[in-house]
């Protein structure tokens, strides 16, 4: 079991839903297995701009979304697994996957690109904010990462910033009407000029993200961020 946000639901299950959903909020032991971390890739949009957003939402929300959630603004690309220097569980993301992804990131020689943040919409779930991509950057770096897609032959790429989980069952046309107290903010354009390989506490779905390294897209160059963390990835037990 994963706990991806670009795992969209389809387009007809979404319009159909007349009333969110409560996400579930607790410690998935079966999943987890006492691994403490999980990986994905993302772009990091922790902005000013998408924070003034972002509490804007939740302030005509607040009594909709779960005070506990807590991570940054960002929009997932690809999901990576628990880090491990070699392979343990199905689910584990490995010194040997870290670096097939990392080559394949460096062959890509993706450029920066730019994309375009808004207008405010809803999953089930969760409220977010959509992405436009006019380049198709985002889905090329996706793209460009080995392996198979999760989600199976359904799975639909969604763009999006998740802005926060509903707490209770609430009118979509409510919810969406209390969006609309964001649109003087938005649209926020955004320049992607590079990516980030972020770890969260895997007992608590709704923590912070964690920076581990980034790559730079104009330099195809690796930064660490965080020594300790990357032990894994690079076979360090």
């Amino acid at each position: 079991m994963t706990f991806d946000d670009t795992l969209a639901l389809p387009p007809a299950i979404q319009r159909e839903a007349l009333l969110t959903s409560v996400s579930i909020q607790k410690d998935f032991v079966d999943w987890r297995k006492g691994r403490q971390r999980y990986a994905v890739w993302v772009v990091d949009v922790d902005t000013a701009s998408l924070r003034a957003v972002a509490h804007r939402l939740h302030d005509a929300l607040d009594d909709c979304l779960f005070p506990e959630y807590r991570r940054q603004p960002h929009i997932t690309l690809r999901i990576g697994g628990f880090p491990a220097a070699e392979r343990g569980f199905d689910d584990d993301y490995t010194a040997a996957d870290f670096s097939r992804h990392l080559d394949a990131l460096i062959q890509a020689r993706i450029q920066p690109f730019h994309i375009t943040l808004g207008p405010p919409q809803t999953f089930p779930s969760a409220p977010y904010l959509s992405v436009t991509d006019p380049t198709r950057g985002l889905t090329r770096l996706r793209q460009s990462f080995p392996g198979i897609e999760p989600g199976g032959a359904d799975f639909r790429f969604v763009p999006h910033v998740t802005l926060g989980l509903y707490c209770r069952r609430v009118p979509v046309a409510q919810v969406i009407a209390r969006m609309a107290a964001c649109a003087g903010l938005l649209p926020i354009p955004l320049e992607v000029r590079r990516i980030a390989l972020m770890t969260y506490e895997a007992s608590t779905i709704s923590g912070p993200l964690h920076s581990v390294c980034a790559f730079d897209l104009a330099e195809r160059r690796l930064q660490v961020l965080d020594d300790e963390a990357m032990r894994p990835l690079l076979g360090a037990s």
